[in-house]
């Protein structure tokens, strides 16, 4: 029996484990000083058509030998025939990267987003994150993508935050956790690289480090158990990759310079301590949080300890800083082999894997039953009953109610998905007070514009005077279809009949929230984050 299993599973292993390093080695052996420092870099494409971008990207692949794409704005069907093209100038093997946390639309302007992080953060269970990227893994294989800057582990605890928020799952260290580890395993099932980010955790910043250098002030205990608690799980669990933030964290380094060019982050702490072997990803080196405190970007964040280094701002002089300091001695053989040949078995893996499972096809990211399916399931088992008062919720169904909108609605489907319950009949703001109030239930949308993460999602104050009065009365419910630090703006918010948080403005959330309203589904989700 045991000759048998040696046989039929450690062999193949032995013999593909051969096979890889052969490749990487010969790969290696051939290559010029300009080819391995090439392979160092992972520059932007654009998919957008434009032929003077496409030609930008071809002179990049073959001037510099570039390892890696990472590709931004445009459409599905453009970046699918891009990556054949680039691939097949390409004297290696490209790596094909894509940023892409709800989906693919966040780059692509032609394809319908999955809900956001904070959003699956809200699910009782992660069984649904792990189908979630596992479809989103899928369908970036068949577009040619090999690696997913996603998930983002960062726990979000600052409800200011400008650029995280609600691409975090929350701000509990422990559910943080096993969500992104729901997420990694969905996309590594589907053959994708998985890299967390933004070590060693973006989720306390009150600047967005495309800006400016934000500083993480936290002691160093206070980092191990809360920022670095998912992160630290995330290797235990096999991650492939991690992208290291551009952050001022003084509890690490008081050099007050980003922690993405501290070789005591980089290399000391991330991969020494915490014993992370894959690949380390640079934030993108074109971000004011690096470039406006340090001289060289590239070479400083190689020096610490990087492998892939993310769009420099000029790639022509990060070549040179390299190259330079190889010459001097600063960077040894020694390193540079270690870096490119992580980067080359990686592309071993990525073309082993891509070969055997399904090759690029024709509209890879068109819809289906299985992605409305999930839609529908994400929408209906996150909606969260913030605040109920016992014999006011749910509604009756027999009861007919008033409706007031708030803030700006993308559509009428709430009111719609209301009227498919009973009957409803919408009231302007500005008749609100004429209104005999007490005499029928009143449900009040408050919505925020989701369309982007990054768009500010508040109360107005003309609107939160409205609410304030509207708390007087028993027979008010609340919906808000925005993120969940926004309950924390509704005044007087345990005085309404209800207050639901509905996350999001697609459809499949308003008709979930209007059947938790009237007590047709039970309210699964749980509140991702603290209001205060």
């Amino acid at each position: 029996m045991h000759r048998l299993f040696f046989c039929f599973f450690i062999v193949p292993v032995l013999v593909c484990a051969q096979s890889q390093q052969h490749w990487v080695d010969s790969i290696y052996a051939n290559m010029s000083l300009d080819q391995k420092i090439g392979q160092l870099f992972m520059v932007m494409a654009f998919p957008d058509g434009n032929d003077a971008k496409q030609q930008h990207t071809i002179y990049q692949l073959k001037k510099y030998q570039v390892g890696g794409l990472l590709f931004s704005k445009g459409t599905s069907n453009q970046q699918l025939q891009d990556t054949k093209r680039y691939q097949q100038l390409s004297e290696i093997p490209l790596m094909i990267a894509a940023d892409a946390e709800w989906g693919m639309a966040m780059r692509l302007q032609d394809i319908e987003p999955y809900p956001y992080a904070m959003t699956l953060g809200a699910l009782p269970n992660t069984d649904l994150i792990y189908a979630l990227a596992k479809r989103l893994g899928d369908r970036k294989r068949l577009m040619g993508v090999h690696v997913s800057f996603a998930p983002v582990a960062d726990i979000n605890t600052e409800s200011k935050n400008p650029i995280i928020g609600v691409r975090a799952y929350g701000d509990n260290p422990n559910r943080v956790a096993q969500q992104a580890q729901a997420f990694m395993e969905g996309l590594q099932d589907a053959g994708i690289w998985s890299v967390a980010k933004h070590f060693p955790g973006h989720g306390a910043s009150k600047l967005d480090s495309h800006r400016q250098l934000p500083t993480i002030n936290r002691a160093k205990q206070a980092l191990d158990t809360i920022d670095l608690f998912p992160f630290r799980h995330l290797f235990l669990k096999g991650i492939k990759g991690v992208m290291v933030g551009h952050l001022d964290v003084p509890a690490l380094d008081n050099s007050a310079l980003p922690v993405s060019v501290s070789s005591k982050v980089v290399t000391q702490l991330l991969q020494n301590e915490l014993g992370f072997d894959g690949l380390v990803f640079t934030d993108a080196l074109d971000m004011k949080g690096v470039t406006t405190s340090v001289k060289s970007p590239a070479l400083a964040a190689f020096l610490a300890g990087a492998d892939v280094l993310v769009m420099p701002l000029d790639i022509e002089k990060a070549i040179l800083n390299i190259k330079q300091s190889y010459y001097n001695g600063e960077i040894s053989p020694k390193r540079l082999e270690h870096s490119v040949k992580k980067i080359l078995q990686a592309k071993y893996i990525f073309s082993s894997h891509h070969r055997s499972k399904n090759q690029m096809i024709q509209k890879p990211l068109q819809n289906t039953y299985y992605d409305a399916y999930l839609r529908n399931q994400i929408a209906i088992q996150s909606i969260v009953k913030v605040h109920a008062t016992q014999n006011q919720f749910p509604l009756s169904l027999s009861t007919n109610v008033n409706y007031v909108a708030l803030g700006v609605p993308s559509s009428n489907v709430f009111l719609d998905a209301l009227n498919d319950h009973t009957q409803t009949t919408e009231i302007p703001t500005h008749k609100i007070q004429v209104v005999e109030i007490s005499a029928r239930p009143i449900v009040v949308g408050v919505f925020a514009n989701t369309a982007s993460p990054w768009n500010c999602q508040s109360i107005s104050v003309a609107d939160k005077a409205l609410l304030s009065d509207l708390s007087s009365y028993s027979n008010v419910h609340i919906v808000i279809f925005a993120n969940p630090y926004v309950c924390a703006q509704i005044p007087n918010l345990s005085s309404f009949a209800s207050v639901i948080l509905a996350h999001e403005q697609q459809p499949e959330f308003a008709n979930a929230a209007a059947k938790v309203l009237f007590g047709r589904i039970p309210a699964m989700g749980i509140l991702p984050v603290h209001i205060k």
